[in-house]
């Protein structure tokens, strides 16, 4: 399955409603068979993930499941699915944030929505600044690492 290819970085607000306005150009990026559906959940650098919703359930199936699965597959599926929530965008292009991932995640009002290849991580912005400045102290090093082909049986 072909997922979108989500980039850049938006600065928005959460409203006193909880909603966030989802940019339009984000929302042209996802096509239509993949659904106006957001999954979230909290990511592994511990702020909140957003993927299409289709993509989000192709995702999902790909993972083995068991009867009994192992305590780490357990814990990841706890993580990724018991705190995941579906949110919709409306006429406006808003959703509407969980109030339980927002506490978790510490969002306060001001964010950053920043596209990484399949999803979205909603940052706040003061965070996002330091994290971004960070990455680029480091770009030399990521940019290697990063374009450095997987040995065969790796990937």
């Amino acid at each position: 399955m072909q997922h979108p290819v989500l980039f850049g970085e938006f600065d928005l607000t959460v409203d006193e409603k909880n909603r966030l306005s989802i940019p339009a150009e984000i929302r042209r990026s996802i096509p239509a068979d993949l659904g106006e559906t957001l999954f979230m959940s909290i990511g592994r650098n511990r702020v909140p993930w957003m993927w299409p919703e289709k993509y989000y359930e192709y995702l999902a199936t790909r993972i083995p499941s068991g009867l009994t699965p192992s305590e780490e597959q357990l814990a990841y599926d706890q993580l990724i699915f018991a705190m995941a929530t579906k949110v919709t965008w409306d006429k406006q292009g808003r959703v509407l944030l969980p109030p339980k991932t927002l506490k978790r995640a510490s969002i306060e009002k001001q964010v950053t929505l920043v596209g990484v290849r399949d999803h979205l991580e909603l940052w706040n912005t003061a965070a996002w600044e330091a994290h971004r400045q960070e990455l680029e102290k480091q770009a030399t090093t990521i940019l290697r690492q990063g374009s450095t082909p997987p040995r065969v049986g790796e990937g």
